[in-house]
């Protein structure tokens, strides 16, 4: 037992308790009374009860849903379900749940204590990607408990949901800073940098549809990459059913004379049964005028680019599609992707044009 840990440990619970001997012991009897049958006396994970799976080993690091006391204090309270872990909130009280919390905190292996400077992640000259807790972007969005950013060596991040892939804003400045590493809690990311811009307000639809906008599609993630560039994989799926696979790059481009803005590369793999993939084209929006004559990187085989009023601006929006069939019509570009079928799609975006193309 590492009961020299329990003093800071038990004060992070919040109890108006001083912390010593007399607690660990009394700690340690609630643990052995209601915990020890399944994960053994010294937390090992070898208990008497018979259970149809091994339960956690608290030595190996064995933690469902964080190590810190306060992860640990819920999971005792309100139980696994799906697990034969029952909550404990009816039978143990909120400063009994405090104290096995804190127990079982000691029985893990050590938590190594990192310094606030080595807390901060900073993009080289490289993509970084990094995955947990995303705060609010303001007031009335909500938090995303399944958030990802990409920061880009431009100082450029790009910030996404992942419990349904959808990119939600672009920061600029510092990369992110990671409490989470001291515990895993579920401590939120800090993103560092400033928020330069929300898509559609903070909360933006789904990217990819059926029946021409009308029917909604799930963005089920399948994993992310950060090499050269950075990438997200997500699969395109109605109920059961996958109709498409997509990697998904974010890419910042500037056009000279007109202004910064980003890029979002797809490359498009037909699944089960042939399909028509919907999403809206801003190239069709009302008051937008043709800009095809731009040279804007990113874009290539048949494009469309077009100048649309934004509040009290103007924004450039842009489209390319290589291979594959697609129309566009009433707001909205439809590609027809067969199985087996690859088509490469990019989507361009400078959301302030600072000057207006000849």
């Amino acid at each position: 037992m590492r009961a020299r840990l329990l003093g800071p440990i038990l004060a992070a619970t919040c109890l108006a308790l001083a912390p010593g001997a007399q607690d660990l012991e009394r700690a340690k009897k609630l643990f052995l009374a209601n915990c020890a049958s399944c994960h053994g006396e010294t937390g090992d994970g070898k208990g008497t009860t018979q259970l149809d799976r091994p339960a956690r080993s608290f030595q190996d690091g064995g933690f469902s849903f964080g190590n810190t006391p306060e992860a640990l204090f819920k999971t005792i309270s309100t139980g696994i379900p799906g697990s034969p872990m029952a909550g404990f909130d009816s039978s143990l009280s909120e400063e009994e749940r405090h104290l096995v919390a804190a127990y079982v905190v000691t029985l893990g292996p050590p938590i190594t204590e990192v310094k606030e400077e080595d807390m901060i992640l900073a993009v080289k000259d490289k993509p970084l990607v990094v995955r947990g807790l995303l705060p609010s972007l303001g007031e009335g969005l909500p938090e995303h408990p399944r958030g990802l950013l990409i920061g880009d060596p431009s100082g450029i991040t790009f910030e996404y949901r992942v419990d349904d892939v959808r990119l939600l804003a672009l920061r600029q400045g510092g990369f992110v800073k990671r409490s989470d590493w001291t515990g895993r809690g579920g401590t939120a990311l800090e993103p560092l940098g400033k928020v330069v811009h929300l898509v559609e307000g903070g909360k933006p639809q789904g990217t990819f549809t059926l029946g021409a906008g009308t029917i909604e599609l799930e963005a089920r993630l399948a994993g992310s990459n950060a090499g050269k560039k950075a990438s997200l994989s997500y699969h395109l799926v109605r109920g059961s059913r996958e109709l498409a696979h997509v990697e998904e790059s974010p890419f910042v481009v500037n056009v000279d004379g007109v202004g910064t803005g980003y890029g979002r590369s797809f490359e498009l793999t037909g699944v089960a049964a042939k399909c028509h993939l919907a999403l809206q084209d801003q190239t069709q929006a009302a008051g937008a005028r043709s800009a095809e004559d731009l040279d804007v990187p990113g874009l290539s085989g048949a494009s469309m680019t077009a100048l649309v009023p934004s509040g009290q601006g103007t924004a450039l929006h842009g489209f390319s599609v290589e291979h594959g069939r697609w129309s566009r019509k009433n707001g909205v570009l439809i590609l027809e992707l067969e199985p087996g079928e690859h088509v490469h799609l990019t989507l361009l975006t400078i959301p302030s044009v600072t000057s207006l193309p000849q």
